[in-house]
């Protein structure tokens, strides 16, 4: 992504508006056919933890082929660090927190969060940063098999408290219910946001996620989320229904609510305000980070006040551009192409 041009704005500047806590992992990223996963044993388009033994095995299937040895795309990922990374790219003053080692693969991330200008609240911990290993089949559709390293060593103390009272939006996903020191951490943050009126954003994140974590969710869901994404499977997890019947379901108990449907677009709903806003058609090359900068879009929005409808189609925007490359990338347009998403929406209005 390239570096938004923002001026006056750093660790010490103005208050944070959107401030996150998840998983720190760097992404190592390969091309495979289909058959690479059947022959592993791997769930297509589904997120796992696995041990770090677990993900060399994976890597050296994968690598080793064909007479030749390949090498992986490297960058910073993350779904929590990847939407505030997005964010700050369309000038969102951005804060992160999470746990790294003080190995190179940590310091590769921090540098991503540096290029991208977000707020470097990470914890540093003995041990090894948090990779995932994400398997792209030809059809773009991303297979993650992740390690959490330090991820899972952070606490409470480690909770960035000043930059979430300062903020407006507080914004996790649901992969961070995991060890128990990072579910009190989790809760604690959710506490001083909820203390200090910052709005509470979740991204539900995974089928995985809603299996592992569904007390959590489901309790936040009646009594703390005021904004929740998910797409149609896990929307169908929570609720039983189908994605606009969900989208109000959920509504009952929270402020917005978007649901992503794939190529048919999203529902999205505020109250008794509903819109259904199609997905782009582009030729798609990897739908890594897709959720996540859908969520940066719509985050983006909100945060300017713009109608929720328009959120959506800049969240679309944002994400059908990104699966039009390999990792979670952003064309060096994209800027100018939502603004003009934000013109016709003022037009519209005058």
């Amino acid at each position: 992504m390239a570096k938004p041009p923002r001026t006056g704005i750093g660790p010490e500047g103005a208050d944070p508006e959107l401030v996150g806590i998840e998983n720190a992992i760097l992404d190592l990223l390969v091309r495979v056919e289909d058959r690479h996963l059947d022959e592993m044993g791997l769930d297509k388009g589904i997120m796992k933890l696995v041990t770090a033994e677990e993900q060399e095995a994976i890597l050296d299937h994968v690598l080793n082929r064909d007479g030749e040895i390949l090498q992986p795309e490297i960058e910073a990922g993350g779904s929590c660090a990847n939407v505030l990374r997005a964010a700050s790219l369309l000038g969102v003053d951005a804060s992160y927190s999470s746990a790294v080692a003080g190995d190179d693969t940590g310091r590769l991330f921090e540098r991503g969060l540096d290029a991208s200008r977000v707020r470097n609240r990470l914890a540093r911990i003995d041990g090894v940063t948090g990779t995932s290993v994400v398997l792209v089949t030809p059809d773009g559709e991303r297979t993650m098999n992740t390690h959490l390293g330090v991820c899972r060593q952070y606490r409470p103390e480690h909770v960035p408290e000043e930059d979430i009272r300062r903020s407006r939006i507080f914004f996790t996903t649901g992969y961070i219910w995991d060890t128990p020191n990072q579910i009190d951490a989790i809760e604690h943050a959710i506490e001083v946001a909820r203390a200090a009126g910052a709005k509470l954003a979740i991204d539900v994140a995974d089928p995985f996620a809603v299996r592992r974590s569904r007390d959590h969710l489901m309790r936040h869901k009646e009594h703390g989320f005021d904004i929740l994404f998910a797409n149609a499977e896990e929307a169908r997890m929570m609720t039983g229904l189908g994605p606009e019947a969900a989208a109000r379901e959920l509504a009952k108990t929270i402020e917005v609510v978007a649901v992503k449907d794939g190529v048919r677009g999203a529902w999205v709903r505020r109250g008794d305000e509903v819109h259904c806003v199609p997905a782009h058609q582009v030729d798609v090359v990897d739908t890594t980070g897709a959720g996540d900068c859908f969520a940066a879009g719509f985050l983006y929005g909100l945060l300017r006040g713009l109608p929720i409808r328009t959120c959506c189609e800049i969240g679309i925007a944002m994400a059908a551009d990104t699966i039009t490359h390999l990792g979670v990338k952003l064309s060096p347009d994209i800027r100018e192409r939502l603004a003009m998403i934000e013109q016709r929406q003022a037009a519209a209005v005058q």
